[in-house]
């Protein structure tokens, strides 16, 4: 499974309804809607004193079911910023070193 990084901070509409449905009903929300598409949602943290309003560290089977998720969630226009990190464990990032690449870099 891919894994991924978000960090979002929400809009003024998505702040005014993250205090009505608290961080217990959005948690609710998030992994049903993540769950929906095969993904797990690993953890969901609030950064009240911070840049963001937010962060999430998920699993999606594939890339395709992450930009179903993260494109609906863009359109809602509850948030003004999403960032989203894709996450390779140590073996993962061996394998990508083990691959040969052909490559020729401009002027090279």
């Amino acid at each position: 499974m891919a894994r991924y990084l978000t960090l979002f901070k929400y809009s003024t509409e998505g702040a005014r309804g993250f205090q009505k449905d608290k961080g217990s009903g959005r948690l609710a929300a998030v992994k049903r809607a993540v769950e929906g598409l095969g993904g797990r949602l690993e953890s969901l943290y609030w950064m009240p004193a911070g840049e963001y309003t937010g962060m999430a560290l998920w699993e999606f089977p594939d890339a395709a079911s992450f930009a179903a998720f993260g494109s609906t969630v863009a359109a809602s226009g509850m948030f003004t910023e999403i960032k989203t990190y894709d996450l390779l464990s140590s073996e993962e990032m061996d394998r990508a070193f083990d691959k040969g690449v052909s490559y020729r870099p401009p002027g090279g």
